[in-house]
């Protein structure tokens, strides 16, 4: 369907819902100068879409019930040749989340693309450096590639937080976003995030992790002691507190047939691993906390049978980044040589010295 002229709000009765929550929302359908016509499309219909048509300037693109599919709407938008900072935004009843087309989380709710959202009181330009690349393949260069591998060798697994802080709400969405990009074995994507913003319930996570604790020291004898003067939880302390669970398998066989378990836990730790390389990056620290009974955690979040939690997560503002693991600072563990941990044909046989990894 498509329309050639705005309508006020007083008629939004006689339009579809989803045109009608655009005008809601206070975005223009059409506007001189900026889109001449609207288009309306239902997720449903995508397989069938022109997208080359849908891609072209002037116009407003309406998805009713597009929000879940924000991602894969932005990708071929995108790689049809519309702007990854188009403006964009995602109308769920009253939440309105306005920003760049590359930046929208996915979501309930209508999707709507074009210029005219600039006139949402709710629209937040992304700078280019937020937006995600375009699909298809952003060249990179040197720089970079530095870039990341500075990024990679100052990841710490943080325990001292700023006591009092706050991560802003767009903070912490481009976090819980990043760590949705991660791959998955199937596209399975077996990642929840629970948030914990009840001080009950973070002090009760905080009394599991004590408990286990002093289960971790009672079997290491000798190291007892040197373990307990360690501190292994900012539980407490932290501005944001997340367990990282999987949920209840969903039958997916398509690259785990012979190895079920091990590739959802593969890729959660995924997940987890772009969330904490995404929070380096926005200088916040992050700390993954191991030591506690599943079941217990599980039943105190009120988890559905077959849902497990492997993860406790504090994140938020540090003083500093410690400047080496801080396990190897207390004199723990040292790492050990990268190349310890390559082999090649064969376990145990090193690299050839003629071969790349020996060089790199």
């Amino acid at each position: 369907m498509s329309c050639s002229e705005t309508r006020p709000d007083s008629a939004c009765a006689g339009l579809p819902p989803a045109l009608a929550a655009v005008l809601a929302a206070g975005i223009p359908l059409t506007q001189p100068g900026l889109a001449s016509r609207c288009v309306l499309l239902d997720a449903g219909a995508l397989g069938t879409a022109d997208w080359s048509a849908l891609a072209e300037p002037g116009q407003t693109r309406v998805f009713a019930d597009g929000g879940p599919q924000a991602v894969r709407i932005a990708a071929e938008l995108q790689r049809h040749g519309l702007a990854a900072d188009t403006p964009a935004a995602r109308l769920d009843g009253e939440t309105v989340v306005a920003t760049g087309l590359a930046a929208l989380p996915a979501g309930a709710g209508t999707l709507v693309v074009g210029e005219t959202v600039r006139l949402s009181p709710r629209y937040e330009a992304a700078s280019a450096a937020a937006a995600p690349a375009a699909p298809g393949g952003e060249h990179y260069g040197p720089a970079d590639a530095r870039r990341l591998q500075r990024l990679l060798a100052g990841r710490r697994d943080m325990r001292h937080f700023r006591r009092g802080e706050r991560i802003a709400p767009e903070t912490l969405q481009r976090l819980l976003q990043a760590a949705h990009h991660a791959p998955s074995v199937g596209m399975m994507q077996p990642w929840r995030y629970l948030r914990i913003s009840d001080p009950a319930r973070r002090e009760a996570i905080a009394a599991l992790v004590a408990r286990e604790r002093d289960a971790t020291a009672s079997a290491m004898g000798e190291r007892a002691a040197e373990f307990l003067r360690l501190k292994v939880e900012g539980i407490r302390e932290c501005a944001e507190l997340l367990v990282a669970a999987l949920p209840p398998d969903d039958g997916t066989v398509f690259g785990r047939r012979t190895m079920p378990r091990e590739m959802v836990v593969c890729s959660l730790a995924c997940s987890i691993q772009n969330l904490w390389l995404a929070a380096r990056v926005e200088n916040l620290g992050l700390g993954w906390v191991s030591m506690f009974e599943p079941q217990p955690l599980a039943e105190l979040l009120a988890m559905p049978a077959g849902a497990m939690p492997l993860a406790i997560l504090c994140l938020g503002p540090v003083e500093a980044f410690y400047p080496a693991p801080m396990l190897e600072i207390e004199g723990w563990r040292s790492r050990r040589p990268w190349q310890d941990a390559v082999y090649e044909n064969a376990w145990g046989e090193p690299a050839s010295p003629n071969s790349a990894a020996s060089k790199a």
